[in-house]
């Protein structure tokens, strides 16, 4: 069975011939060659130009656009590669291919070819900071390409088809990929995963090889991300609060467990609020927004109730030594200190301020009255 593409067979045959050329020019193919394919097709190079592309040939372009990255040698991928840094640098004004811990040139455009050439920079062309950013480009397409197993497998339990598709997924690699020590380390890593997870479904196998990729995705999820700036909006705390509570479900779905709010819960892994400060419990508690679960709002308000119960009982601690007037003091400064989310949750009101501040008053007249000092300091808390 044959395939046209488009409504003219040889005017796209010809304009493929004539952008493969090109392709190849750019990558240092003589002009002849061009030359040659237009003779082949049988046409000149100015009829082509008047080819509107269909969806096929557009296809059939990007697959002799991928075939000729295949053909080239690993000398000519490499010192392509070296020349568009250097163009990179002298465009942008800057000497390097990371800043401040990130990718500062935009490598979208280069194959996975490229990318394994100067990640393993086997020739020594490349700076300690292009084969960085090279490295993780390529981590952050497998991460892109596996993300939806990622998905299914903490859904339905089964590993093995992540790892499966893990294993696709380097077996697309070109033959100078497969020859690094980093493809050919991922690649048994992942066999051995896989074979792991055939006979324990239900979590993600822990083989222990550092090399496994999948299991280096999977652990993100430990990653906590830096909290919001103090003052943030409640929606940006929320959408915190909810990526870390993800994490976490994520990570006990790959133990082969549910993330639990319950304390009382004798299975499950018990959700860890050691991370979250108390304006952001108080805000999942309102829930003003239902990002979080009913049992996700009521264990956050617990963690915040035990909390204050704590401060509350360091503030009444007789042995610290101080008087009535510092316990007053404290139950203020607590107060002051508190969000407005936080009062809220709480239940505490001006009134209890003002009582607090009250009580304050009329132990300082009885302690002057006795021609004691009251404790001072009490403006800085108003």
């Amino acid at each position: 069975m044959s395939i046209s593409i488009g409504s003219n067979a040889v005017s796209h045959q010809a304009y493929a011939g004539n952008a493969y050329s090109a392709y190849g020019a750019g990558n240092g193919t003589s002009k002849g060659a061009s030359a040659s394919a237009e003779n082949a097709a049988g046409v000149s190079s100015s009829a082509s130009t008047s080819v509107t592309l269909s969806e096929e040939a557009k296809a059939y372009l990007a697959r002799g656009a991928a075939a000729q990255d295949d053909v080239l040698s690993l000398a000519t991928v490499t010192a392509n590669a070296r020349t568009w840094f250097d163009q990179q640098y002298a465009s942008l004004g800057i000497s390097s291919a990371m800043l401040d811990g990130q990718v500062a040139v935009d490598l979208s455009g280069q194959t996975r070819a490229t990318l394994s050439a100067v990640a393993d920079n086997k020739n020594g062309q490349f700076t300690e900071d292009e084969v960085a950013a090279a490295a993780k480009v390529l981590q952050s397409r497998f991460d892109s390409a596996l993300s939806p197993h990622v998905v299914i497998a903490r859904h339905t339990g089964d590993y093995a088809s992540l790892y499966a598709a893990a294993s696709d997924y380097l077996d697309k690699a070109g033959p100078d990929e497969k020859a690094t020590k980093t493809w050919q380390d991922q690649k048994q890593a992942v066999q051995d995963g896989w074979a792991v997870a055939r006979v324990s479904f239900g979590k993600a196998p822990d083989t222990g090889n550092e090399d496994d990729p999948v299991k280096a995705l999977l652990s993100q999820a430990l990653v906590q991300t830096p909290a919001p700036a103090a003052g943030s909006s409640p929606d940006k705390l929320a959408a915190h609060a909810r990526a870390m509570l993800d994490a976490q479900a994520g990570s006990a779905k790959d133990n082969g467990k549910e993330l639990v709010f319950n304390s009382g819960r004798t299975t499950g892994q018990q959700a860890d609020f050691t991370d979250f400060d108390n304006r952001t419990l108080a805000i999942m508690a309102l829930n003003s927004d239902a990002k979080f679960s009913s049992a996700e709002a009521s264990a956050a308000k617990a963690e915040l109730n035990q909390r204050t119960r704590s401060g509350l009982l360091a503030a009444f601690n007789p042995s610290s030594g101080g008087g009535a007037g510092d316990v007053t003091l404290g139950l203020l400064q607590q107060y002051q200190t508190m969000s407005p989310e936080e009062r809220s949750v709480l239940g505490f009101t001006d009134d209890y301020a003002n009582k607090i501040m009250q009580n304050y008053r009329t132990m300082s007249s009885i302690q002057n009255s006795f021609g004691s000092n009251a404790s001072g300091g009490l403006a800085a808390y108003l």
